[in-house]
């Protein structure tokens, strides 16, 4: 038993903090197993023209990958806290870092190294679960969202045969009224894939 807990802490902190070989695996398989949120987090931004985004927990950068892709994007900022996985995105986009188009940070999500106003998106996937911090994140969020910019967090809350009342209790009783509170219009709720089982979420809103 001390084993099988010891083992899911280590796997925990991996999930959170990336690091060493085991870490550059999850950050791996986390591009695989993600893939369907991802896409469907990117449409839910609905890119227009000369877009600034920055995803916060950017794991081993698929997402920046496919968004340098568009036409319509002209920068795209990764942050991560882990050294170990911002290397992973970095081999990923390494084109694109060269071209100037994508650029990657290391850094905490309640503490943003950038201006206000700085990026017309600001999106997270499955990052939501290890910002501790919720008041100070979805300020910064607000703070470095340009006026008419999106915010969208996706998340997971339950599987195909269970509701996870604590990640719901979370979003009602914390994210939706922090969102809220913070001066973000139109904050929605939206359901997405069901991705290995898990049924996707994203709260969704404008500044």
């Amino acid at each position: 038993m001390k084993f099988l807990n010891w083992l899911k802490t280590i796997l925990e902190d991996q999930y959170q903090r990336p690091s060493g070989l085991l870490g550059l695996y999850i950050g791996e398989k986390m591009v695989v197993q993600h893939e369907p949120e991802t896409r469907w987090t990117l449409d839910l931004l609905n890119l227009n023209e000369e877009e600034s985004v920055l995803e916060l927990g950017c794991g081993a950068g698929y997402a920046l990958k496919l968004l340098a892709k568009k036409p319509s994007v002209e920068e795209v900022v990764g942050m991560d806290l882990s050294k170990s996985i911002i290397g992973s995105a970095k081999r990923r986009n390494k084109d694109a870092i060269k071209r100037g188009k994508v650029k990657l940070v290391q850094g905490d999500v309640k503490d943003l190294p950038f201006e206000d106003q700085l990026f017309t998106k600001v999106m997270s996937i499955h990052s939501v679960y290890f910002w501790g911090e919720f008041p100070q994140t979805i300020r910064e969020m607000y703070r470095v969202l340009k006026p008419g910019g999106t915010i969208v967090i996706t998340l997971c809350n339950g599987t195909s045969e269970e509701i996870w009342s604590g990640v719901n209790k979370m979003i009602d009783d914390q994210l939706l009224p922090l969102v809220k509170e913070n001066g973000l219009k139109n904050v929605l709720m939206k359901t997405g894939p069901r991705s290995r089982g898990y049924q996707t979420v994203a709260i969704c809103a404008e500044k």
